[in-house]
């Protein structure tokens, strides 16, 4: 017989099956639906080849012919060269020892001029290949070795192999530029050339303060095309280049210059403190309106002087006269201004009238724009070149870089592309292992894929010496690893971690749980006690 007491046991039943399909409801489908809808997105990361990434094992291969009159000779040179770049592991010298063909020796002695002797050597091998040079003995030299635009090197005899070593190293290889290259710390060139990039925007401000006191004589827009234009188009391997011109009128900027007498046509000269110049830079930007994209800049501006502050002479911090026939300075990573000092006839006949026409003046537009190349050599990457006892390097005849000096360009942006790219992803996979929440979607997993690929094809390609590939897949793996280290996706769930997660949805869920865990206890001790009931019924 049944127990008095106690509840029907159809509706108990049915309250405990109740109980048991809600927290059954709860347990199957609601934790996991809510644990699936609060978890972190992550695409799989290539981790394992991040960190196996080692920036110091980075080196170019790059092919040198050795061209001499005899065996011996090539041999010695040979050996020098090999001595000299020992100790370099940036740089892997393939060297080919060769012996002059009776013919072009003939030629090269016979031949007046270091240019015409050039186009022999021309003629017997294939002068515009890409990181290959030539080091040939021309034995009618007057130095011992001697460096034009073209990559041949002519060395005297075996007597000038040590200056044809230094002339590889500091002029041609630059080993020590390239260690910086690849370095993660900044050296002295690295601090002022541009940061590596697709493309950049070289924009020509011409200053012009009083307009009305004297007009200036320039076709800004074609002297971009005329000398920067003819410069960049050398470098569109590298770099893609928007050319721009622009006239700033009413700038006026106070100098503070002292005045000092002198001798000459003006019987004065304006001295201006070097360190004041950069303030110009802050005022130039406000004006200039040059962040019109998301490339880089650079800045080139023709300050021209009123007459008043003519001519502005510039002192170093020793308090010491800068020569230049030109007077300008350089900004690292911004650009270079120039100063036009009007001419003292054009000061001379400014009118007294202020209705009446102001005087012309034309700046010295080969100097002023042969000013602002070598700012750019410099800004891009192309080092100056300290003189060496006994070589003689060919100064430039046109603003068109030197082949060999493109060959160095390519080599240095490489490396430094390389370890950029590496810097960034492994900066990016140490951030996402210690912050978990940061959300990683299939763009940013793919760019990062990308960039770990085109970095191992860019290695590759640089040890096998194939240097304009090397070039193209270091660049495209730096800039995936940028795109995919500066994406603002990263940044979702950066400010809102696991302990800000759990205090707002512990007060949603503990309500709910405390009916929960009670009808899980009742429902337990219900099934405890059903077979009991059972042998009291019967």
């Amino acid at each position: 017989m049944t127990n008095k007491d106690s509840k029907p046991e159809p509706e108990e039943t049915n309250r405990m099956l109740a109980s048991a399909s809600f927290v059954g409801l709860l347990i199957v489908i609601g934790l996991p639906l809510w644990w699936k809808t609060t978890e972190v997105y992550r695409v799989s990361l290539p981790y394992d080849k991040i960190s196996e990434f080692d920036t110091q094992a980075h080196y170019i291969t790059t092919e040198l012919t050795v061209l001499a009159n005899d065996e011996k000779t090539a041999a010695e040179v040979t050996e020098l060269i090999e001595k000299a770049f020992k100790d370099y592991d940036v740089l892997n010298l393939k060297i080919t020892k060769v012996v002059l063909p009776e013919g072009l020796r003939r030629s090269l002695d016979s031949v007046a001029d270091e240019h015409e002797a050039v186009e022999e050597v021309g003629g017997a091998y294939d002068l515009p290949q890409h990181n290959k040079l030539y080091v040939v003995q021309r034995s009618p030299l007057f130095q011992d070795v001697w460096l034009g635009t073209e990559r041949v090197v002519f060395f005297r005899d075996a007597k000038a192999a040590n200056t044809l070593a230094k002339v590889l190293k500091q002029w041609i290889y630059e080993p020590s530029v390239l260690r910086g290259a690849r370095s993660e710390t900044a050296d002295s060139t690295r601090r002022v050339r541009f940061p590596p990039g697709q493309g950049y925007h070289v924009v020509l401000s011409v200053v012009h303060p009083r307009p009305q006191d004297l007009k200036v004589e320039l076709n800004a827009r074609e002297a971009v095309e005329d000398y920067i234009g003819s410069f960049v188009d050398e470098l569109s391997e590298l770099h893609n280049f928007t050319l721009k011109s622009q006239w700033l009128y009413l700038l006026n900027f106070d100098f503070q210059a002292t005045e000092v007498k002198e001798e000459g046509e003006w019987g004065r000269q304006l001295a201006v403190r070097e360190e004041r110049l950069h303030l110009l830079l802050t005022a130039l930007e406000g004006r200039a309106a040059t962040h019109v994209s998301d490339l880089p800049t650079l800045n080139l501006a023709l300050y021209v002087l009123p007459c008043a502050q003519a001519p502005l002479v510039i002192y170093d911090s020793d308090n010491k006269k800068v020569s230049s026939p030109v007077q300008a300075f350089m900004s690292p990573k911004w650009g270079g201004v120039v100063f036009g000092n009007p001419s003292p006839a054009a000061c001379a006949t400014a009118p007294a009238d202020a209705s009446a026409p102001a005087p012309s003046w034309a700046p010295p537009l080969p100097l002023v724009m042969g000013t602002f190349i070598a700012q750019l050599r410099e800004l891009l990457g192309i080092t100056d070149k300290a003189s060496i006892s006994g070589a003689h390097l060919e100064a430039l005849r046109a603003v068109s870089p030197r082949r060999w000096e493109l060959d160095a360009l390519l080599r240095l942006r490489t490396l430094e592309q390389l370890a950029a790219a590496h810097h960034h992803l492994r900066s990016l996979a140490q951030l996402l292992g210690e912050i978990s929440n940061i959300v990683i979607n299939d763009e940013v997993g793919a760019g990062i894929n990308s960039a770990v690929t085109s970095s191992g094809a860019g290695r590759a390609a640089a040890e096998r010496g194939a240097l304009l590939r090397a070039y193209r897949d270091s660049l495209d793996a730096y800039l995936a690893a940028e795109t995919a280290f500066m994406e603002p996706s990263l940044l979702a769930l950066l400010y809102f971690p696991d302990d800000q997660k759990y205090a707002i949805y512990i007060p949603l869920f503990l309500p709910i749980m405390f009916p929960v865990v009670l009808s899980l206890k009742n429902l337990l001790l219900w099934l405890k006690k059903k077979p009991q009931t059972k042998e009291k019924t019967d």
